[in-house]
């Protein structure tokens, strides 16, 4: 990289601290004036094409729309500009940042933090990463600048004082529709926090793309953010507080993704994030979403990488994992940092039955004497194990000071603190195939041939738009989850009068959480479904549906969760104006019973699926409605699956093979 290019990266902060006025200037004045200097780079940079430059583009954000050739901005806020026409032209915009940059220097001015700081600045201020580029690219002379102090850029930089910077995914929570899909944001890694320690990292900063939400209601954020409703701002935090946020209170493994950047290109990172951080993008939570903009921010700072291109919509935090080892070379490092249930779960594995008796009981009387017998050793991992349970089970009542769990656990503290050993902590074996670019593609694909007991042949369909279910390959995912994002399998049959399309089922979302209850997690499973399907029963016979349903209860893993059986009461609301009689002579349908089910890995890429359930509806024509289920998936490629799948219900029963293509 030349000079001028290494001085571009910096220039704001060397302009500011006045490092470098002098010795650019001389003590001879410019030999021309700098307005005309600057139309001079104004007709230089539209002769070279720079407005069509892929670092320009995005550095804007600037997108080729889907069904037209032209760049549109994806940043929805016209503040970002200084062009009325900014926001759909690029050579507009590029004409007045580059006359702006050449504008007459701003008083310095105290920074009021509670105003726009865009407000504030001159372009040089405002804008350090287009700055950096055009001086580059053009080859500005420095010293035709204005002699510009940008105090509040300087004080950003010193207190990130990045020498590298990582990608955080932290992992699916399906408790929370904004993060049932795992999450992304990048963490800047200082050299002073680095030399003293891992654990030192905590206090490096972490730089979020996250909606504005202004509602808890899981519908209405849906909703709205579906469709653009939320504005999506850049945030700036202490990761320990994101820490604290993912993995202790929502119990969620992180992964770290430590990029090989170099220091210019970190310095450009950091200009760009500087220059999108008081600006808004509407906030897409099926594409442009937090990892579609962490993924953006990367491109703008290396030219050298392609992420973008690599990826289609819906755009999942997984994917944009994925696309960086599309990259070679860009992942330095890959680190594991587990989470609270994590922890507890490995410091308790190897404590005796009466070490965990008492564990429990310290949760409740945090003053309960232990035991003469045991060692010290015992006495400080069952007093530390203690602690961790409190917080695991509420996590968000310790933080309050005066809570009774607070007083518990420092009860504790204080009893571990006067054991004067300390307490040997064995490192975790990171979980290696849940690592997110190992999954398989989120978005599938299939067909199948089938017969019934009719002895009829059909071909059904099945699309996915993402993400995955407990039949799926497991590497990538969490063993016990599935979350799919609108299933639909269509059928294709022959009757007498030729062929018969019908839905089979379609969901808008399907949720499935499975908890192994152990001692010291009792929590239930849970699983919802909300779509449309076609009825097989009487008074509705293939009769389309709207579907509502939802049950819990426990499960229990064995092997290492190779073999996990479970049980729930399940509740289901049908809704068709084909149905003979409803509650109370209406078009809804209520159903309640048991439901059972296993689920055997034999291999990662080999696993069986067995349910059985019936739903009694009480006033009905056809009150109790029972049905079995077998699958059977072998994945015999990186993207490609056999299922074998079998259906009995009622009087019928049907088998099928598919061919799944994961992408």
């Amino acid at each position: 990289m030349t000079s001028i290019a290494r001085f571009g990266v910096l220039l704001v902060a060397l302009l500011s601290l006045g490092a470098c006025s002098d010795k650019l200037r001389g003590t001879r004045p410019p030999p021309e004036p700098a307005s005309a200097y600057g139309e001079a780079m104004v007709q230089k940079a539209l002769s070279q094409g720079v407005a069509q430059q892929r670092r320009w583009l995005r550095l804007l954000h600037y997108r080729k729309g889907s069904f037209s050739s032209s760049y549109r901005s994806e940043v929805d806020d016209a503040n970002f500009f200084l062009s009325p026409r900014g926001q759909f032209d690029a050579e507009a915009e590029l004409i007045a940042t580059l006359r702006g940059l050449f504008s007459p220097a701003l008083p310095s001015q105290p920074v009021d933090r509670n105003q726009k700081r865009r407000k504030l600045r001159h372009p040089l201020c405002r804008y350090p990463a287009r700055a950096s580029f055009l001086i580059e690219v053009l080859a500005i002379d420095p010293a035709m600048l204005p002699r510009q102090r940008c105090e509040d850029f300087v004080r950003f930089v010193q207190e990130i004082d990045p020498s590298s910077v990582t990608v955080i995914f932290s992992s699916y929570y399906l408790n929370n529709p904004a993060s049932a899909f795992g999450h992304t944001f990048l963490r800047f890694n200082s050299e002073r926090t680095r030399a003293l320690g891992k654990k030192r990292e905590l206090l490096d900063h972490s730089i979020d793309f996250a909606a504005d939400v202004d509602t808890g209601n899981a519908l209405v954020y849906a909703f709205k953010g579906i469709f653009g409703l939320f504005p999506g701002t850049i945030k700036r935090k202490p990761y320990y507080y994101k820490v604290r946020q993912y993995a202790d209170y929502e119990n969620r493994d992180i992964w770290e993704y430590e990029l090989n950047l170099s220091q210019e290109q970190l310095y450009l990172l950091l200009a760009h994030i500087w220059e999108v951080g008081d600006t808004f993008f509407r906030y897409y939570y099926m594409d442009e979403n937090c990892s579609y903009r962490v993924d953006m921010m990367l491109e703008a700072a290396h030219e050298g990488i392609e992420l973008m291109e690599h990826l289609k919509a819906p755009i999942l935090p997984a994917d944009t994992v994925k696309v960086l080892f599309d990259n070679p070379g860009l992942v330095k490092r890959v680190s594991y940092r587990p989470s609270l249930r994590t922890r507890f779960r490995h410091a308790v594995v190897d404590l005796s039955s009466e070490q965990k008796d008492y564990v429990e009981r310290l949760r409740q009387d945090p003053t309960q004497a232990l035991p003469r017998s045991f060692s010290e050793d015992a006495r400080a991992s069952t007093l530390e194990a203690a602690v961790d349970l409190i917080e695991l089970e509420d996590f968000e009542a310790v933080m309050q000071r005066d809570s009774l769990p607070a007083r518990h656990k420092q009860t504790l503290l204080e009893r571990r603190a006067q054991l004067p050993i300390a307490t040997p902590t064995p490192p975790i074996e990171p979980p290696w195939r849940e690592m997110p670019q190992r999954g398989h593609g989120s978005k599938r694909l299939g067909v199948a041939g089938g017969i019934g007991n009719d002895g009829k042949g059909f071909v059904t369909l099945d699309a996915r738009l993402a993400m995955h279910d407990l039949a799926d390959p497991a590497d990538g995912y969490p063993e016990l989850s599935q979350i799919e994002f609108l299933p639909l399998r269509l059928q294709v049959g022959r009757d007498d009068g030729g062929l018969d399309f019908k839905i089979e089922s379609f969901s808008v979302v399907r949720i499935v959480s499975l908890n192994s209850m152990e001692r010291f997690d009792m929590g239930l499973s849970w699983k919802v479904d909300a779509g449309a399907r076609t009825l097989e029963q009487a008074g509705c016979e293939r009769c389309f549906a709207g579907v509502v349903r939802a049950g819990t209860g426990p499960a229990k893993a064995f092997f290492g969760r190779a073999l996990t059986l479970y049980l729930t009461t399940d509740a289901a609301l049908l809704v068709t104006d084909e149905m003979g009689v409803g509650i109370a002579e209406s078009i809804v349908r209520a159903g309640l019973g048991p439901a059972a089910g296993m689920r055997l890995r034999l291999h990662p890429s080999f696993i069986f699926l067995g349910g059985a359930e019936w739903l009694y509806y009480p006033s009905q024509p056809d009150p109790g409605i029972w049905q079995l289920d077998a699958t059977v998936r072998w994945s015999f490629a990186s993207h490609l699956a056999l299922s074998l799948e079998g259906r009995a219900l009622r009087s019928r029963y049907s088998g099928q093979l598919f061919l799944l293509s994961y992408f």
